[in-house]
């Protein structure tokens, strides 16, 4: 599998359209790096405005999110994505509508109760060979070893890896191992760090200190096509 160092900045906001400061309103460039050039219908869990997803829109790309907020889901309207609004554990998307290249979890998957169930339901709508591309917090950040082996205690914000309403606990690992269990192959994992002092210690380690300089990780997954006893797919 694949991994990397992604030194670009891994948010913008677009303030011209959104409420300033609300966690819908970013554009995450690292994640548009990694949906396939091929890809011509996307499902977005947790859109939020549609920020990402509208470039995809512009790209030609045939959009679906679900988004629980009702104000980020009407900017998402406008951004041309079709928007089901509701909790990703209870929305159904259109199981006879062609299959989805891909399914995007940008930093929601943290926030479900039972995620590994939302996203097998999810994976019977993806084609094969299709991907998958999740983005989570990295428990891994040394951060979390200061707060809570050095410190004692855990101060929790508004977002962040210490985000309040965080249900899970995420990693890497973590994430691989729920695609293993939905019937996904990791493929990929992107470790963003738009600060700069995340990233200078994972230069001077070679890239060895990665894991624990990121805060985010994206991971990546592909469905591919079962593969018989004689070889045949």
């Amino acid at each position: 599998m694949a991994t990397m160092i992604n030194d670009t900045h891994a948010t913008d906001t677009d303030d011209a359209r959104e409420p300033s400061g609300l966690y819908f309103s970013q554009l995450r460039r690292d994640i548009l790096a990694h949906v396939p050039s091929d890809c011509r219908r996307l499902m977005s869990v947790g859109c939020g405005a549609g920020v990402t997803e509208g470039e995809l829109v512009k790209r030609g790309v045939e959009v679906v999110g679900i988004e629980l907020n009702p104000v980020a889901a009407r900017a998402a309207r406008r951004r041309g994505i079709n928007v089901l609004e509701g909790d990703a554990a209870a929305v159904n998307a259109d199981r006879a509508a062609d299959p989805f290249d891909c399914l995007l979890y940008a930093d929601v998957l943290e926030h479900i109760a039972d995620p590994l169930a939302v996203m097998r339901a999810h994976v019977q709508l993806l084609r094969k060979g299709g991907t998958v591309i999740v983005s989570v917090p990295n428990f891994r950040h040394y951060e979390v070893f200061w707060q809570i082996f050095v410190r004692g205690q855990v101060r929790y914000v508004d977002a962040g890896i210490f985000d309040r309403t965080h249900l899970r606990i995420t990693t890497r690992r973590m994430v691989e191992g729920w695609f293993g269990d939905v019937g996904l192959t990791p493929v990929a994992a992107d470790y963003p760090m738009p600060r700069r002092r995340d990233r200078w210690p994972a230069r001077l380690s070679l890239g060895t200190m990665r894991e624990f300089c990121a805060r985010q990780v994206i991971v990546v997954g592909r469905l591919l096509p079962a593969v018989t006893r004689d070889g045949k797919t």
